[in-house]
């Protein structure tokens, strides 16, 4: 018994969702604890297990199409048709035309009319991942040619995508259209990621106020704004623009998950609040005169 597992991602025709790879997962698992030789058929554009239109389909008893809508669509009749000698059934699908189950000897539906079971995602092992905030920051035409945001930022979103870590943009800006942003919502942001890595002053700022550790990347050569408040609150992680590489943002998440630098997380915070002391001592010393 050979399996070829298939689904919506096997088609460079159309886009998967996350859901259903994970189905796919849930299948997999299932297949490997019973000792079941299989194989996954991915569209090339994912650029990783078979690619359906290649193989041999002799080499296949079996074809499971996993998850997505159960329709009577060309690309879904082509995948059937190449598989024809093997057995073919489809897995936690939605039955949206009733006609589409003649394409597959079996089939357990996630929904169909009058029938809803739970999704095979609701399965599968937890992710063990830091999840980032990342604040980049646009061209600073202040600086000139020092500014290397446009670089840095590429850098960053090429580290990203290779490690594949999961991260969400930490977005600055008072105003998105058609909304205003409030600082409580980008604090609040802040509080659930485990690190910051950060092109900009105050996501550096806010990070390690609220106990964050910050990977802080320098857009500007030479150092500029970011390098000072990481010096002012005596904040170690900092990559200057020339040196933002993989291999050293690699090194640097590496040092912030590690805990070594919790103890200068709190020390930096505790700068920042002398620091803001001595401010308000100033101003009302300027108020008194």
């Amino acid at each position: 018994m050979r399996v070829l597992l298939a689904g919506w991602f096997s088609f460079d025709e159309v886009i998967a969702t996350v859901g259903d790879e994970l189905g796919a997962d849930v299948v997999a698992g299932w297949l490997t604890d019973a000792g079941v030789d299989h194989d996954v058929a991915w569209a090339p554009y994912l650029q990783r297990g078979v690619d359906w239109r290649d193989v041999d389909p002799a080499g296949y008893t079996h074809l499971v199409f996993v998850s997505g809508p159960l329709a009577d669509r060309p690309l879904l009749r082509e995948l059937t048709a190449a598989f024809a000698g093997a057995r073919r059934w489809a897995v936690n699908v939605s039955v949206v035309q009733e006609s589409a189950r003649g394409l597959f000897h079996r089939v357990w539906e996630r929904d169909a009319a009058g029938l809803a079971r739970p999704d095979l995602a609701v399965e599968g092992p937890d992710p063990d991942a830091p999840v980032l905030a990342v604040a980049f920051t646009p061209a600073q035409g202040e600086y000139g040619e020092r500014s290397q945001a446009e670089r840095v930022r590429g850098a960053i979103e090429e580290w990203l995508a290779d490690r594949a870590l999961p991260w969400f943009e930490l977005d600055m800006d008072l105003y998105e259209k058609p909304h205003a942003r409030r600082p409580a919502q980008v604090e609040a942001l802040v509080r659930r990621a485990d690190v910051l890595v950060s092109m900009r002053l105050h996501a550096l700022v806010l990070g390690l106020k609220h106990g964050r550790p910050v990977v802080a990347c320098d857009p500007i050569a030479g150092g500029a704004k970011v390098t000072a408040q990481a010096a002012a609150l005596d904040w170690p992680l900092v990559l200057p623009a020339e040196e933002v590489t993989a291999e050293a943002l690699d090194a640097a998440l590496q040092r912030a998950l590690s805990g070594a630098l919790d103890g200068r997380v709190r020390a930096a915070a505790g700068r920042g609040r002398e620091g803001n002391a001595r401010a308000r001592a100033w101003f009302a010393e300027q108020l008194a005169g």
